[in-house]
């Protein structure tokens, strides 16, 4: 939901929650000149364009994001909150209601990255718990961990997408299962302190390293069993955490890229466009411009010498899509490719580090996931992975599912609002059997 407020100097101020009860990630700009409201999202590469009908009660415009664009229509937060609440229990079944059949805490924790102070929820199983699949009751603790770490964006410890909690979900699922479960805000997003704009994808890992070690510390946690969970950018940098700063008893990834950031990233915006109807040529023209921007976004240039570089590419492109050069939409693109995460994440190669995983990692991929195929990924992931023992190590494709691991019959992302499951049962069920094994709960 996108909250609207007046600051005490009378300025308009607009925010991005997942819900009526946060504050949520700030926008960069908010402007209303008479009925034109206008929002803009540096970090995410976003604006909003609509106008308002006060009679009517509604905003009703157009998002945009990156190559991809949507007619929204907002409404006041009494009806929103109506409709919301409606679509949880009719669409959405798998979000849990509470009371939980287990314990939750709200937590925060410092950050070796800038000490900045991150916010999350912590989930226990109960004592004598028992389990849904099994008819004998949970070992009492100390339990089994993981750390769920989010893709990439302005993500909240839920990691929220089209009326979909992915991560509300799995740690429902996993904490019933007997594995206590820790998922946070990211910087800068919900109640976690800091910036995510100016970021660096090591401050990111390094934010992960940190929740992980404390985890460990927490009491009913073993802290010989505590793993990581990541998705997408977040199965990507596990590994490297594991490596580098904090050790994981297990890793477990999905849809993780599995080549260099810039190698995934330059042919994902030609497969969209293809999968949406773009034409032949559309679709070569976004190609050869992705390889173009990726050339220069992974060089070695300073930051406004990179944007210098992409602005007349960018902007040849916006028009060649848009029919226009919007100054302020192309100002955006340049800004969002010359952040200091996405070029860290265009030049990170994640097989270094998976060649040194020296602990269990399983690697799950939605056979029809367009951000992160396994026509790409999956074979370079066992490549990297070829001299761990076979016994610690499994790299799975599940057919039908997409990106967030959902069951679809399109690779249209219009399909994910409408479908009832935020995640497959399978991929529930295989995680959670491949963490309990690992874990010594089997």
């Amino acid at each position: 939901m996108i909250r609207l407020e007046r600051a005490a100097d009378g300025s308009l101020v607009a925010f991005l929650a997942n819900n009526a009860q946060e504050k949520g990630a700030p926008f960069s700009l908010a402007r209303l000149r008479g009925d034109s409201l206008v929002l803009q999202s540096d970090r995410m590469s976003a604006q909003f364009e609509g106008l308002v009908s006060v009679e009517q009660r509604v905003i009703e415009g157009a998002w945009s994001q990156g190559e991809r664009s949507a007619n929204l229509t907002l409404t006041p937060v009494e009806e929103a909150a109506t409709d919301e609440t409606a679509s949880t229990t009719s669409t959405r079944p798998q979000h849990p209601e509470r009371p939980y059949p287990y314990r939750t805490e709200e937590i925060t924790f410092k950050s070796d990255a800038g000490g900045v102070t991150l916010a999350g929820t912590l989930s226990m199983p109960k004592e004598e718990s028992k389990l849904e699949e099994e008819s004998r009751p949970e070992k009492e603790g100390p339990h089994p961990a993981v750390v769920l770490l989010q893709g990439s964006g302005e993500n909240g410890r839920d990691y929220a997408y089209q009326g979909h909690k992915f991560f509300l979900v799995l740690a429902d699922h996993l904490t019933r299962q007997g594995i206590a479960v820790l998922r946070y805000d990211l910087r800068g997003v919900g109640e976690s302190e800091g910036h995510l704009s100016g970021a660096s994808l090591e401050d990111l890992a390094r934010d992960a390293a940190s929740a992980l070690r404390f985890l460990k510390n927490r009491p009913g946690v073993d802290p010989t069993r505590v793993g990581l969970i990541g998705h997408s950018m977040g199965g990507m940098i596990a590994p490297r955490i594991h490596d580098q700063f904090e050790q994981a008893a297990f890793l477990a990834l999905l849809a993780p890229p599995s080549l260099p950031g810039h190698q995934v990233l330059s042919r994902q915006r030609a497969r969209i466009a293809d999968a949406s109807g773009a034409s032949p040529a559309d679709v070569d023209s976004i190609r050869k411009q992705s390889r173009q921007v990726f050339e220069i976004i992974r060089s070695d240039r300073d930051s406004a010498d990179v944007a210098s570089q992409l602005r007349p590419i960018l902007q040849e492109g916006s028009a060649r899509q848009e029919g226009s050069t919007r100054s302020d939409r192309l100002q955006l693109k340049v800004e969002a490719n010359t952040s200091p995460w996405f070029r860290d994440f265009a030049r990170h190669d994640p097989r270094p580090a998976l060649r040194q995983v020296d602990v269990p990692i399983l690697a799950l991929f939605g056979g029809r996931d367009l951000l992160v195929p396994p026509q790409q990924n999956a074979g370079p992931m066992r490549a990297a992975l070829a001299d761990s023992l076979p016994d610690r190590v499994s790299v799975r494709v599940l057919e039908e599912l997409n990106h967030r691991m959902q069951p679809v019959k399109t690779e249209q992302s219009s399909e994910v609002r409408e479908i009832e499951t935020t995640v497959a049962p399978k991929v529930l069920k295989q995680l959670t059997r491949w963490i309990r094994e690992h874990a010594g709960l089997e």
